[in-house]
């Protein structure tokens, strides 16, 4: 087993990481929906305890009178608390020397490399974020009829439905949320009659064949639409290619999600902490050279714990399409 080199020995390849940042994070944002789901917010420390947002700071009253002798009543927030531990995450990949001279008339081995080990780390990412969603325990809700019923499901309705819990709570406004929903039942969602008969308020002439997220968004009268493609293969090493969704179709979830880079007072109901002590910019990509191989080896690193940032069922709902 190699082992990993000196800090002196290391090479941060900014090249590299704008290649990412600039093309591949795009492409990712059409398949992968992690970094939006659990939003980045970047910590100085790699573990801390953080604020959670309760239902009291939202739901109790309390009298706004000034008072006879002119004083005003005061109020105390309150606070749950949680912690993040963040954890380093990394892929390296071997370039050997007769390797990049063979195919260095087709392609840039260092760039080839950096996109292999980007795509590895952000679907495991998305698993990691999938999962937090999964176990967060949030109260389920089914919709009033499956949307493979064309005729008479109604997604639009569903979606009010499960809107109105979280405004109830908080009084974030239904225009302000977001739906996660994995692309099987995006693609029965915007099948359905009542969805398509509400395009006729939203766009002119015929149906189009392709539905954008934007569009279904505008429909839905929300803010985003993620629609979740992420898939994994299940089976071990050696064993037939067994594929399945990283997000399970059947099971939404629609709420208040901050952008990345918010500051923590933002609502969110999940965050990524991103500790950048160790990261000087991100993405991290790496580079040193190892001899004893003849070879370039390429790593791609991050330092990160994705968490609920709200108590459960505050600002997110479960929605299941069964």
């Amino acid at each position: 087993m190699a082992i990993r080199p000196e800090s002196t020995s290391v090479t941060l390849r900014r090249d590299l990481s704008a290649l990412v940042s600039e093309f591949d994070e795009q492409a990712a944002n059409l398949k992968f929906i992690g970094a939006r789901a659990a939003p980045s917010f970047p910590v100085p420390e790699q573990a801390a305890g953080y604020p959670i947002l309760v239902r009291e700071n939202f739901l109790k009253q309390t009298k706004t009178e000034r008072a006879p002798d002119g004083s005003y009543n005061r109020i105390v927030s309150e606070f749950g608390k949680g912690t993040y531990d963040t954890e380093e995450h990394g892929l390296e990949h071997r370039i050997d020397d007769r390797m990049r001279r063979r195919y260095s008339t087709f392609l840039s081995s260092e760039e080839a490399a950096t996109r292999i080990l980007f795509w590895q780390l952000v679907a495991a990412y998305e698993i990691r974020v999938a999962a937090q969603y999964s176990g967060a325990g949030m109260t389920n809700t089914n919709v009033a009829t499956a949307w493979s019923t064309v005729a008479s499901a109604d997604p639009v309705e569903d979606i009010v439905i499960a809107a109105q819990k979280i405004e109830d709570q908080t009084g974030t406004d239904q225009s302000q949320m977001k739906l996660i929903i994995p692309r099987a039942d995006y693609r029965e969602m915007v099948r359905t009659d009542a969805f398509t008969d509400q395009l006729k308020y939203t766009i002119a002439g015929d149906r189009p064949q392709i539905i954008p997220a934007a569009l279904a968004a505008t429909v839905l009268g929300i803010a985003e639409v993620l629609v979740a493609k992420g898939a994994k293969d299940t089976a071990i090493e050696g064993e037939t290619i067994s594929m399945s969704q990283v997000w399970p179709s059947g099971v939404m979830y629609l709420g208040v999600l901050a952008e990345p880079g918010d500051p923590l007072e933002m609502p969110s109901a999940f965050r990524t902490f991103r500790w950048t002590a160790d990261a000087p910019e991100l993405p991290v990509v790496e580079s040193y050279r190892e001899e004893n191989t003849r070879s370039d080896i390429i790593r791609y690193r991050d330092d990160t714990d994705e968490a609920a940032t709200a108590e459960v069922d505050l600002l997110m709902q479960k929605i299941t399409n069964t």
